[in-house]
């Protein structure tokens, strides 16, 4: 065999136990990999976060014209429970979030339930027609950079549950299915709570 073929030979041979040992090593990296537990918050974990305005504090006042051009003044919902929604007409979680809305609206505004659904476009002649095609009939009011500022919007939806004395009571940031589920107790339990103090 001359020394051409054998140098021929010798390099096939490493280029192959290379490539095993590419395979085996990456297979052993890929299964760590998929064993190692990363943690994940769960959504109600998520959902519930701490940050804002805290409860117990006062709600920041804010006085925003609505659909219509009327100014809806938050002061003057003093004695009732106000679930104010931030959102926008643009955001998936927003839009499957607003249905849940709607039927707070609809289900305990008798009972003393405002709701105060404060859009964030910056395309404000989209919200209307939004508003129609899905047959919502909540308040919607526009925001402005201080109302933002003040309950420290970071990003939408964020819900706040303010109680009849106008103290925050709740946060909920993001939306994840079966949030709604306790969000509604918390509307129940202030609705049959009159002290300004957390829950």
């Amino acid at each position: 065999m001359s020394t051409q073929t054998m140098r021929k030979g010798t390099g096939v041979a490493l280029c192959i136990l290379i490539g095993l040992t590419v395979v085996v090593v990456g297979s052993r990296v890929g299964s760590d990999v998929r064993k190692a537990e990363i943690p994940v918050r769960p959504p109600e974990a998520r959902s519930f976060a701490p940050g804002g305005v805290p409860a117990g504090e006062p709600a920041p006042v804010f006085a925003l014209q609505d659909l219509d051009g009327n100014e809806i003044n938050l002061t003057d919902q003093r004695g009732k429970v106000v679930l104010i929604n931030f959102w926008a007409t643009w955001c998936p979680p927003c839009r499957e979030e607003l249905p849940h809305i709607q039927r707070f609206h609809e289900q305990y505004r008798d009972k003393g339930l405002v709701v105060l659904a404060i859009s964030t476009d910056r395309d404000k002649e989209k919200v209307r027609p939004f508003m129609e095609k899905h047959g919502y009939t909540f308040p919607v009011l526009f925001a402005d950079g201080k109302v933002a500022s003040a309950y420290k919007v970071r990003g939408i939806p964020v819900v706040y549950l303010i109680d009849r004395e106008g103290a925050v009571q709740l946060r909920k940031v993001g939306y994840a299915p079966g949030g709604e589920n306790r969000l509604e107790q918390q509307v129940e339990k202030l609705l049959d709570h009159h002290t300004g103090h957390p829950l």
